[in-house]
This record gives C-alpha cells, structure tokens and sequence, in this order.
C-alpha cells in the first residue's frame, strides 16, 4: 500500500470513530434523559405516582454545596402499604456543574402511588433547589457510553496523528 492509501485508511478511521464518539454522546444524553421516571419538589410528605415497573433508584439532588447527611427516606407503597426505609444516602453522589444527584436507596417499583416522607427537613430553609428524583439504574449504561467516549476520542487523535505523520507534518527529531 502507498502511503496516500494509509492517510485515506486513517482518514476513514477518523470519520467511523467521529461517528461513533458522536453516537456514544446522543446516547448518554437520551438514556439519562429516559431513566428519569419522576421528578418533583422535595418535601416532608407527598405522594408520588409511578408508571413504571421495575427497579427504581430513589435520589435527592441538591446544590452541591449542600448537607444530605440529616435526611432519612421512607416510601410507602399505597397498594400494599409496604415500607422502603432509606436511613442515609446509600451511595457515591453524580455531580453536575451545580447540582449533585445522591442516591439513597432503591425500590422495587410497580405502577401506582406511592407516599414518601423525608425526615431530617430543617423547619424554615429553603429546598427550592432540592428536588426529589426517582431514576432507573444507571451507571453502568453511562459507564459504557463514557467508556466508549474516550476510546472514540483517543482513536479520533491517534488517526490524525497517524495521518500527520503519513503526510510528512510530522517528522521524528533530529539528532
């Protein structure tokens, strides 16, 4: 093969891994977008209704300069009057930009109402900001589409830098 046909390879290989990098980043933004299943204000007591069956993840997000570790959780499932206790944050918190996610335990889901109480709610401040997040799981979809993200990335560099070299823009340090 000439050379011309090796930067035509790593152009070629350049385009499916920017497909691919592109195709992993619409799918992490889609699947998150989709595993929400409810979102609301938080509050002592409220009732919440699910259309879903399955494992539901239960969150608090919150800004992130906040202090989750006074809440505790009890869901109440109205159908059959089973008690999910959540006593503290059960997990690792997802951080955004602002706002971070923390889990706090997770359920076993069928549609119907539901009651959740949260305890531990400081009489007079303000959780305009804190709202209560009912999600599918999902960390390990997201840990595959990041995954996915870097190695599409990397392979995105590699291949031009393979084609620079090819090209003759690069050329080893002379001694």
């Amino acid at each position: 093969m000439t050379a011309l046909s090796y930067v035509a390879l790593s152009a070629a290989a350049f385009v499916i891994l920017g497909t691919g990098l592109v195709a992993c980043i619409v799918s992490l933004v889609r699947g998150n977008r989709r595993d929400v299943l409810l979102t609301a204000p938080i509050a002592a007591d409220q009732e919440v209704r699910l259309a879903y069956s399955g494992i539901a993840l239960i969150l608090v997000e919150m800004p992130r300069t906040a202090d989750h570790r006074a809440l505790r959780i009890q869901v109440v499932n109205e159908q059959n009057g089973e008690i999910i206790a959540m006593p503290a944050a059960a997990g690792e918190a997802t951080y955004g930009v602002s706002t971070m996610a923390v889990p706090f335990g997770r359920m076993r889901a069928n549609p119907g109402a539901y009651r959740v109480q949260i305890a531990g709610l400081q009489p007079g401040r303000d959780y305009a900001e804190w709202r209560l997040v009912l999600s599918r799981p999902y960390m390990g979809r997201m840990a595959l589409q990041i995954i996915g993200i870097a190695l599409c990335g990397v392979g995105m560099l590699l291949s031009a830098i393979w084609a620079a070299w090819l090209a003759g823009w690069i050329r080893p340090a002379q001694t």
